[in-house]
């Protein structure tokens, strides 16, 4: 799930790119960071990549930010992106793993077998001192098929059901001050607090300094450290169900596979009065 710069180039080096290969741009930012993705992109990526675009590929009638999009709406999205269900699926952001989890977890979502995350990102492409594009590619439409994997998804109703169930645990990947409601949420109408009976594991614990992935014992030491309970179903969530996907993969990566991520998480559940939170 996890490919190292240094394996990429190899594929890069040995033409085999453009046989099965399809590198993806999925850069995202939150409002208040007043960063441009696509601009970044644009003036900087990996030769031949796409962009992913977080908040086109999602339900457009939604109220709520880059909530799931229908199975229709995926199908389109991936075949404006000439996009083939054969494909290898190559991910990363600008900022090292970043937001390239929530990618990932979609075409999980959806299907979508062979799926990896370069660790490390653009940087780290850029490190190993290889080339770089500002050339957007040409793309020819493609066929996409594509099914919704429920199991993989949580909505409202299942969090409603499950925090007080002992076959379920909530992992908040939010920082902890915003756990706490000790610091403000980024986006305007939110409460503080957090779901009742959730943990608080934030998401940047499982990304060292350079923006790479820890190993797996790490990992699970993170995980031990934090009374997390392995036995049971995870449901991750964060403010908008970006992050909670670095907890989801975090967990794939070491063998752990139920796992749901709120789709909504703290952008639906924190915005009506009517469902109970804890400080």
């Amino acid at each position: 799930m996890l490919i190292e710069a240094s394996d990429l180039i190899k594929l890069y080096k040995n033409k085999i790119w453009h046989n099965n290969i399809i590198i993806l741009d999925a850069s995202w930012y939150l409002p208040n960071q007043k960063r441009n993705p696509f601009k970044e992109y644009k003036n900087n990526h990996i030769p031949h990549a796409l962009y992913f675009d977080i908040d086109k590929v999602c339900n457009i009638e939604s109220n709520l930010p880059h909530t799931v999009p229908t199975e229709s709406q995926f199908i389109k999205n991936m075949e404006e992106l000439g996009i083939g269900n054969k494909n290898h699926i190559i991910i990363y952001s600008y900022d090292g793993i970043g937001t390239s989890p929530r990618a990932w977890w979609l075409f999980k979502l959806f299907g979508h077998q062979n799926v990896s995350i370069l660790n490390g990102g653009l940087k780290a492409w850029l490190k190993i001192s290889v080339p770089e594009s500002k050339n957007i590619l040409k793309v020819t439409s493609n066929i996409y098929k594509a099914k919704l994997n429920n199991n993989l998804l949580a909505l409202h109703k299942d969090i409603t059901n499950s925090f007080n169930s002992i076959n379920y645990q909530i992992v908040d990947a939010r920082s902890t001050g915003r756990f706490k409601g000790i610091d403000e949420e980024p986006r305007p109408g939110l409460r503080k607090g957090h779901i009742p009976n959730s943990i608080n594991i934030p998401f940047n614990i499982f990304i060292d300094k350079n923006g790479y992935f820890i190993t797996k014992k790490e990992i699970i030491n993170i995980l031990e450290n934090n009374k997390f309970n392995f036995n049971i179903t995870t449901i991750s969530t964060c403010g908008s169900g970006i992050t909670a996907c670095v907890l989801a993969f975090a967990l794939s990566l070491i063998g752990k596979n139920n796992w749901q991520v709120y789709d909504g998480s703290w952008s639906e559940w924190g915005l009506s009065e009517k469902n109970l939170i804890e400080l």
